[in-house]
């Protein structure tokens, strides 16, 4: 197999199989950052929680053995996949760091990594566009400057997109990222948006990038820790992410949750079942001494990343994420402006969805957002261009009322009381379709919540009416009064 192997598919979501030389990892992954001089402190926590890798800096490591050369797996005692950071981050932080980049690239092959990141110099949020620039400019230098160091490697190696918060610099740096030949490519500086909650930049900048970069390549979005903004990062297209968030909170007595984060003090009752809060109530964690609690707070907000992980992948093989996003996005503000992007972009998501799937599930129709779930309207544009083909001078509308929709009282009764009309069925969530295919998916693999007709199928019935040149219509209608 390649080193990245995708198996499912959901929006331009994907569940993967990534070849490292010390294993695999599917994708979606999160990888815990691990603080090189804390090691043994927390790997335990992430092996234990089911993470098999995670990502460590390469840059405070060579500062810490003096560019000594060591075994990374037999520094952290770990033989599992490791990902390394070259010290943009240092960058981003404080300006620049003391080592330059062909340096921390040979050094990180020397120690073994499995996934090493080139030293790339972060745009972050502050930027002037012309520093912006420049700052691409240099990390695509450095990209091909690195490329006679790692050709024969049998490394992953990782070309960071920069440009933010610039939309036209992302769209750059990714166009000509995507001619340079790395295995993974990230996207970078989305940390400050993330602590503003604005998810929209994040996603925004997401679509830019991965619209440019090769389909078949995983994206790695840098410093995204949170689990309600992973499954629509993974909608978009990104397939890897990294954070320190767990222990950052937990230093904070800060505890995450699917819906938002919460401060311990701000809690009478934990509303997770994770083994922690299982096992400690809200009041002994406030009672114990203050290390014994961050380590168990931190190990909270893994499991619950790693909840959202799976339940992320689950979604995907269930043909559900878009689903997913619907409830999501009812849990905070930010997720409702966040689908806002989801749905105002979901013709790119259209080229990655899959129509159908071997496993498939019912669709669920919550509200007028479901209008707009890629699945259902690839299926109504294709209904509405077969039925155009037709010959409809004398149509019957009926409601679409209870499933198999051609095989009810209703329908018959119609059938044959005006047998020289076509029959066709209107929907809120479905629109229009034939009787023929209401025995098929998704007009009979359905669930509906709430019925309510959004505009935006009214105007699709009204044109595709229009356009059957129709000299007499009669139309059903139901009284709910």
């Amino acid at each position: 197999m390649e080193y990245y192997d995708p198996r499912e598919y959901d929006l331009a979501g994907r569940i993967a199989k990534l070849k490292t030389k010390h294993g695999f990892i599917e994708t979606p992954f999160l990888f815990p950052v691990i603080d090189p001089s804390r090691q043994n402190r927390y790997l335990n926590i992430i092996d234990r929680v089911g993470f098999n890798a995670f990502i460590t800096n390469a840059y405070l490591l060579y500062r810490r053995n003096r560019g000594e050369r060591v075994n990374i797996h037999d520094f952290f005692d770990w033989r599992k996949p490791v990902m390394t950071d070259s010290g943009g981050y240092q960058i981003l932080l404080y300006g620049s760091v003391d080592v330059d980049n062909k340096t921390i690239v040979k050094y990180q092959k020397e120690i073994d990594s499995d996934i090493c990141v080139i030293l790339d110099i972060p745009t972050g949020t502050s930027m002037s566009r012309v520093e912006a620039l420049n700052a691409i400019r240099e990390t695509i230098k450095r990209s091909w400057e690195s490329m006679s160091l790692i050709m024969e490697s049998d490394q992953l190696w990782v070309l960071p997109i920069q440009g933010a918060p610039y939309p036209d610099l992302v769209y750059y740096s990714s166009l000509v990222s995507s001619r340079i030949p790395y295995h993974i490519y990230a996207l970078g500086s989305p940390t400050v948006y993330l602590e503003k909650y604005d998810y929209e930049k994040i996603l925004l900048l997401t679509i830019i990038a991965r619209r440019n970069l090769p389909p078949n390549k995983p994206l790695h979005v840098f410093g995204v820790g949170h689990p309600m903004i992973i499954p629509f990062l993974v909608a978009v297209g990104a397939d890897l992410f990294d954070s320190a968030s767990y222990i950052l909170y937990a230093r904070d007595d800060r505890l995450m949750f699917e819906w938002g984060t919460r401060r311990l003090d701000e809690l009478y009752y934990s509303p997770c079942n994770c083994p922690i809060c299982s096992k400690y109530s809200i009041e002994e964690l406030r009672e114990m001494n203050r290390d014994e609690r961050v380590d168990l707070i931190a190990e909270h907000n893994l499991y619950v990343l790693m909840k959202e992980i799976k339940q992320t992948k689950q979604t995907i093989r269930e043909g559900r994420l878009w689903e997913y996003l619907e409830y999501k996005s009812k849990l905070h503000s930010s997720l409702k402006k966040a689908f806002g992007i989801i749905v105002k972009y979901r013709d790119y998501l259209m080229k990655y969805n899959p129509l159908i799937k071997t496993n498939i599930h019912a669709l669920l129709l919550i509200d007028s957002n479901s209008v707009c779930n890629p699945r259902l309207e690839i299926n109504r544009k294709n209904t509405y261009k077969y039925l155009i083909k037709g010959e409809y001078s004398k149509l019957l509308l009926l409601p679409a009322l209870s499933k198999p929709y051609s095989n009810n009282r209703i329908y018959n009764m119609f059938r044959e009381k005006y047998c020289e009309f076509k029959i066709l069925f209107y929907h809120p969530y479905l629109g229009l379709f034939p009787p023929e295919v209401s025995n098929t998916y998704p007009y009979f693999q359905h669930e509906i919540g709430r019925l309510e007709y959004s505009s935006r199928i009214v105007r699709e019935i009204i044109n595709t009416i229009t356009k059957l040149r129709v000299s007499d219509l009669k139309i059903v209608t139901v009284d709910n009064s």
